[in-house]
């Protein structure tokens, strides 16, 4: 396992699972299509209020942008939802399926790491 990043906790306990990157419609309806029960969404915006469907569905959430008092933030925690905002992740686009953790404490892991 290796760092690849760090986020600010605002709510749960941490998860596990793989990473697909959210930025518009289309992209929440592609994944819509597919079994979200392993997936950890990754998304730069705060306001991207388009994943909301999907959030009962998936593991835990990572955000790039905003912090505890955030719109997504707020949402999450209604979902019950592990979730890191104002986060910093090393080269998103090459962590795109790949299986990552996220602690309680705001520490993102890579678990596939060969």
């Amino acid at each position: 396992m290796r760092k690849i990043g760090e986020g600010e906790p605002t709510s749960g306990h941490g998860a596990v699972g793989v990473l697909r990157k959210v930025e518009t419609l289309e992209d929440v309806l592609r994944l819509m299509e597919t079994d979200l029960s392993e997936t950890i969404v990754f998304t730069p915006s705060a306001s991207v209020t388009a994943i909301t469907p999907i959030l009962p569905k998936i593991r835990g959430l990572i955000c790039a942008s905003g912090g505890f008092t955030s719109h997504l933030a707020i949402v999450a925690r209604e979902f019950d939802l592990p979730c890191l905002m104002g986060s910093r992740l090393e080269e998103v686009s090459a962590l795109e399926g790949r299986r990552v953790r996220f602690t309680a404490q705001g520490e993102i892991f890579l678990e596939d790491d060969v």
